[in-house]
């Protein structure tokens, strides 16, 4: 039997606590982002389920030419605040999740860059409004050049933040447990996975941020607290990055720890 998971057992599961429902009700009724709720109301996730770690593994970059940043300086790109905190109106979250389902396997940098550019509404997700934002900051007076790079570091840290959270649901189901996750669940509640009530949260320690590159995010513990019946947080917390061009994964004692957790009663 195929396992999917759609936007409306997102919405039972998680709108029991009062701050998911505020937040989604608020979402769910956005005239601006009408087609952002279509889209991800809309959204099934499988390819996901049927990931091996093999197929993760596969899309590591092996060497700097297969990286999402290349050689970009991040303190550089960063310099670039207009970029650095940029959003489109579909979050990140929700086109990589596209593309994964679309290409029917967890695609390499290369692989997606491409989708992005080929791909009608990836083209209309992402790329398009990436290229205004890049013209407006060349409009605001730096280089193209610089402006873009931003743009790549940008969006390669989010590619390598689904790579790392794909990757730790895809081995903890490898090792029985029943893990689910869903666009929706990401971006609204910041949730990376579930197993049952068991909320998985996957981030990079940062001194400045609570989870690395994406630490502006609100904690998940106060989104979902009050649910009746409540729920358990399981953070899964990486020291940071050490090495350039290498991706930074759980390791095999972190997920061990996971897993013994996520099993218990």
């Amino acid at each position: 039997m195929t396992l999917i998971t759609d936007a409306d057992e997102v919405v039972q599961l998680f709108c029991r606590a009062p701050d998911a429902r505020r937040r989604f009700r608020q979402w769910e009724t956005s005239r601006r982002r009408r087609h952002v709720v279509e889209h991800v109301m809309a959204h099934k996730t499988r390819i996901l389920y049927e990931l091996t770690v093999d197929d993760i593994t596969r899309a590591l970059p092996r060497n700097i030419s297969d990286h999402a940043l290349d050689e970009i300086k991040g303190d550089k790109a960063k310099e670039i605040e207009r970029i650095d905190k940029w959003n489109p109106d579909f979050a990140f979250t929700h086109v990589f999740h596209y593309a994964l389902e679309a290409i029917g396997t967890f695609p390499r940098w290369g692989d997606i860059y491409r989708f992005f550019q080929e791909d009608e509404r990836a083209n209309v997700m992402l790329m398009e409004p990436a290229k205004r934002e890049v013209e407006a900051t060349v409009r605001d007076g730096w280089g193209r050049q610089e402006a873009r790079a931003a743009m790549r570091w940008r969006v390669g840290n989010f590619y390598y933040s689904f790579l790392r959270e794909a990757y730790a649901v895809v081995r903890l189901r490898a090792a029985g447990l029943d893990v689910r996750a869903h666009p929706l669940a990401d971006a609204l509640f910041r949730v990376d996975g579930w197993c049952g009530n068991k909320i998985i949260s996957i981030y990079v320690r940062n001194p400045r941020f609570r989870d690395g590159y994406e630490g502006r995010k609100p904690q998940v513990e106060r989104i979902l607290e009050g649910g009746d019946p409540s729920f358990e947080f399981h953070p899964v917390v990486l020291p940071p990055a050490s090495e350039f061009a290498k991706s930074h994964l759980p390791d095999d004692s972190q997920l061990r720890a996971a897993i013994r957790e996520l099993s218990k009663r």
